[in-house]
C-alpha cells in the first residue's frame, strides 16, 4: 500500500509532545499521516532543541548575573530575559532552519523516486539562513568562551585586580581595621558580662526554688552542715576503695601471686597490718558520718517550719527573678547574635569602612579590566589559552546541535516526502485553477471563436467542419490532451498554439511592430 497516498491517523500528541513538535518545526497533521519512525524523529530533534534552550537559558543567566549584579549575588530577575534570548534563538532554528531542511529534504527524497523538483532558488535561500545561523553561533560561542573563562579563572583574574586594590587603599586599611575589631571586642566584652549575670540570676532562682520546698536549705548552719556531710561521704567512699585493695593484697601475698613464696611473711604480714589500718580508718570516718548526719537532722529539726505566707512570699520572689533572668536570657541571646553577625562580617565591614573614607581608590574590577586580565593570563600560559579554545569550540557545538542534528544528519523520513510532494501539488493545482479561470474569462460560454484564415493555400473549408473524404468507419478524433506537469509560458514549435496564447503572442507581436 503506498503510504504516501493513504492517510493513517497517528496517536494525538500530548502538551509536552507538542512543545517538542514546534520545536522541531514539525506540522502535527502531516505527522499523524506517517509511520511510527518519523515521530522517533520528529521528537528527538525536538528534545535536542530543548535541552539547547535550557543550556542558552543557563549560560544567559550567568553571564547577566556576571555582568549586572554585584560580585557574590545572583539576581533572579535576571532569568526573564535570559528565557526571551534562548526562546528566541530557538524559534529562529524551527522557522527558519528546520523547516526549511525539511523541505529541502523531502525534494531530495522525491528525487531519489524518480521526480526531480528541486529549484536554485531554494537551496541559496537555505544555505543564506544557514549561513547566517552559522555565524550567530560563532558570535554566541566567542562570547561564551569569554564568560566562561572568567567564571573558572576567577579566582587567578580577581587575585592581581585585589592586590593592585589594597596597595591603593593600604593606608586606609589599619584604621578601618582596628574600628572594626573595637567593635568586635566591645561586643564580647558585652557577652561576657551578661553571662556573669546570668550565672548570678541562676543562682538565686536555684536557691529561692529550693527554699521554697525546704525552708531550712537556706540556713547557713544547715549548709556548712551539708558540705561536711559530703566530704565525709567522699572520704568514706575513699576509705571503703582503701580497704578492698589492702584485702586483694593479703589475698595475693597469701598465694604468692607477687613472685615471693607462698605463706605468711613480712610481705604477708605488712599486707595485713594496711590491711588493719585500712579498715580503722573506714570505720573511723562511718563515726564520723554518723555523727554529721545526726547534727543535720537537729539543725533542721530546731529550724520551725515555714508557714503559708514564707512559702507564698518565696514563690512571688522566685517568680520576680526567673522573669528578670528570662529578659536577661533574651538579652544574651541578642547579644551573642550580634557578636556572630560582627565576627562573620569582619572582612565586609572592614571593606564598608575602607570605601566609605573620602580617599579611597575603587578597584578596577569591571569587565574590561577582568578581559584584560584573562588576556594576561591567555598570553603568559598557552594552556589556558587552548583551554579558552576548547570552550569556544564545545560551546560551539552545543548551541548549534540542534541545528546539526537537522541539516548535516541523513534521516529518510516519510514527513519530508509528503510535505515536498503537498507543497508542489498545492502550487500545481493552484495553476490549473487559475488557467481554468483564465479560460472562462477569453472564451465566455455562447461565444463563437473566430473562423481560422486560410494558411498555405487551404480552403476556408478546411479549417473548420467534418472531413468528407474521411473513412465513416474511422473513431472520431479526440481533442489534444494537455501535457502533464506544469503548463509552458511559451509553446513549443511543434505544437499548435492555443487561442488565448496565439492572441497574446500576436498582440505582442504588432506592439513590436508599431514600436
Amino acid at each position: 500500500m503506498d503510504m504516501l497516498n493513504v492517510p493513517t491517523a497517528g496517536p494525538k500528541a500530548g502538551p509536552f509532545t507538542k512543545l517538542q513538535l514546534a520545536i522541531g518545526g514539525i506540522d502535527e497533521d502531516m505527522l499523524r499521516r506517517c509511520p511510527p519512525r518519523d515521530w522517533g524523529v520528529a521528537k528527538g530533534i525536538g528534545s535536542i532543541g530543548l535541552c539547547v534552550a535550557t543550556y542558552l537559558t543557563s549560560l544567559f543567566f550567568l553571564m547577566a548575573n556576571k555582568l549586572f549584579a554585584p560580585p557574590g549575588q545572583i539576581r533572579i530577575e535576571l532569568l526573564v530575559p535570559s528565557i526571551f534570548f534562548a526562546i528566541f534563538i530557538i524559534v529562529i532554528d524551527a522557522y527558519q532552519i528546520n523547516r526549511t531542511s525539511w523541505h529541502l529534504s523531502g525534494i531530495a527524497e522525491l528525487k531519489r523516486g524518480g521526480f526531480d523538483i528541486s529549484g536554485p532558488a531554494v537551496r541559496i535561500k537555505a544555505g543564506v539562513f544557514l549561513a547566517i545561523r552559522i555565524m550567530l553561533s560563532i558570535g554566541l560561542a566567542q562570547l561564551t568562551a569569554i564568560f566562561v573563562s572568567l567564571l573558572i579563572y576567577g579566582g587567578d583574574i580577581n587575585s592581581p585586580i585585589e592586590k593592585k586594590y589594597l596597595e591603593a587603599n593600604k593606608h586606609l586599611i589599619g584604621p578601618a581595621t582596628a574600628l572594626v575589631d573595637s567593635e568586635i571586642q566591645r561586643a564580647t566584652e558585652s557577652v561576657t558580662t551578661q553571662s556573669v549575670r546570668m550565672a548570678k540570676l541562676s543562682a538565686q532562682v536555684a536557691s529561692l526554688r529550693q527554699g521554697e520546698i525546704d525552708p531550712s536549705a537556706n540556713d547557713p548552719q544547715v549548709q556548712h552542715a551539708q558540705q561536711e556531710l559530703q566530704q565525709l561521704i567522699d572520704q568514706k567512699a575513699k576509705a571503703d576503695e582503701d580497704v578492698r585493695n589492702a584485702e586483694t593484697s593479703v589475698s595475693n601475698e597469701l598465694g604468692g601471686l607477687k613472685g615471693a613464696a607462698p605463706g605468711r611473711g613480712p610481705r604477708y604480714r605488712a599486707a595485713v597490718d594496711q590491711l588493719n589500718n585500712a579498715r580503722a580508718r573506714a570505720q573511723e570516718i562511718t563515726k564520723q558520718l554518723n555523727a554529721a548526719r545526726d547534727r543535720l537532722d537537729a539543725l533542721r529539726k530546731r529550724i520551725p517550719p515555714a508557714d503559708d505566707s514564707s512559702r507564698q512570699r518565696l514563690r512571688e520572689q522566685r517568680i520576680a527573678f526567673e522573669k528578670t533572668l528570662n529578659a536577661e536570657n533574651a538579652e544574651l541571646s541578642k547579644l551573642k547574635e550580634e557578636l556572630a553577625n560582627l565576627t562573620r562580617g569582619r572582612e565586609s565591614a572592614i571593606r564598608r569602612a575602607i570605601e566609605n573614607a573620602p580617599d579611597h581608590v575603587d578597584a578596577e574590577n569591571g569587565f574590561l579590566a577582568q578581559l584584560s586580565e584573562l588576556e594576561r593570563i591567555a598570553e603568559k600560559d598557552t594552556w589556558i589559552a587552548f583551554i579558552i579554545g576548547l570552550i569556544d569550540v564545545v560551546s560551539f557545538g552545543l548551541e548549534l546541535s540542534a541545528v546539526l542534528a537537522k541539516v548535516t544528519s541523513y534521516v529518510p523520513t516519510t514527513y519530508a516526502a509528503l510535505l515536498a510532494r503537498d507543497a508542489y501539488m498545492q502550487a500545481v493545482r493552484t495553476v490549473d485553477d487559475m488557467m481554468t479561470e483564465l479560460k472562462s474569462i477569453e472564451d465566455p460560454p455562447g461565444i463563437l471563436p473566430p473562423e481560422t484564415p486560410l494558411d498555405d493555400g487551404q480552403g476556408s473549408g478546411a479549417a473548420s467542419g467534418p472531413d468528407p473524404f474521411a473513412n465513416s468507419s474511422d473513431p472520431p478524433p479526440q481533442p489534444a490532451k494537455r501535457p502533464r506537469g506544469r503548463p509552458r509560458k511559451y509553446p513549443r514549435p511543434d505544437e499548435p498554439l492555443q487561442v488565448p496564447v496565439r492572441e497574446k503572442i500576436e498582440d505582442s507581436n504588432q506592439a513590436d511592430q508599431g514600436q
